[in-house]
């Protein structure tokens, strides 16, 4: 067990790693790059599975598969909202505000 000030020097350290490199620093947090890079490129993939199935059900009259796909299209517009907002709120976590700089 760390002392308090060295458990705060650690802290300290921690803070200034994911300030300046914060990809550095998540291979060091127990979260893997990989399954970070791996959320943009699923939600990419299913906003071309949307758009596809739009166009098709839109070419081939199709009402289900164009229900479906706006349905789909409508869900991955609120996926992309909470996953921008998720990013978001965990930079501004590592950033330093104007008061601690």
């Amino acid at each position: 067990m760390l002392p308090d000030r060295e458990r705060h020097v650690l802290r300290e350290i921690e803070a200034e790693l994911q300030a300046s490199d914060p990809a550095f620093a998540a291979a060091f947090s127990g979260r893997k790059l990989r399954s970070l890079r791996r959320w943009p490129l699923l939600l990419v993939l299913c906003d071309i599975t949307a758009v596809v199935m739009l166009v098709v059900g839109l070419f081939a009259r199709d009402a289900e598969l164009v229900l479906w796909g706006t349905v789909s299209a409508g869900a991955l517009v609120a996926w992309h909202i909470a996953h921008a907002e998720s990013v978001r709120e965990s930079t501004e976590d590592i950033a330093p505000t104007a008061d601690q700089a």
